[in-house]
């Protein structure tokens, strides 16, 4: 368990917002796949069983965190939507501003053990922030559901 809270809740009108807190920039990018699967489904109930490669890349010249952080969640929503991918955890192997690497580990969906709490929609950029706050790295990310 951490020293520190992995994601918390914020208020938003209509969409569901988070805000992700992490000790380095790793940290933070696999506690935001955790606050995403926790607002899909209950991560209890996904079993680790299955291991899946997931690459991101920041499409064009960007090199911004921001903008990496929505390309990880929405592959995120792309895998659970056409793959039918639910990851338990995601260990990061690398991390530049403009590509990740990382191992997931879940199952894929099976509505009999797996509730769809909240469907999501969208990853959006809407009061979206990645920034260094004391000695965590903190996001804000709002969810279209």
């Amino acid at each position: 368990m951490s020293a520190y809270r992995e994601y918390e809740y914020i208020e938003h009108t209509a969409d569901i917002g988070v805000k992700v807190f992490g000790p380095t920039m790793k940290d933070l990018f696999e506690n935001a796949g955790k606050a995403f699967f926790d607002i899909l489904t209950e991560p209890e109930s996904i079993r680790p069983s299955l291991k899946k490669q997931v690459i991101v890349e920041n499409q064009g010249q960007s090199r911004e965190w921001d903008r990496l952080l929505v390309a990880w969640l929405s592959e995120f929503l792309y895998l659970f939507e056409v793959e039918q991918w639910l990851f338990r955890e995601c260990e990061i192997q690398s991390l530049q501003e403009n590509r990740l690497e990382a191992v997931c580990r879940g199952e894929h969906y099976d509505p009999d053990r797996h509730e769809i709490k909240t469907g999501i929609k969208a990853v959006t950029y809407h009061q979206l922030s990645v920034q260094r706050v004391n000695d965590l790295w903190e996001a804000t990310i709002i969810f279209d559901i």
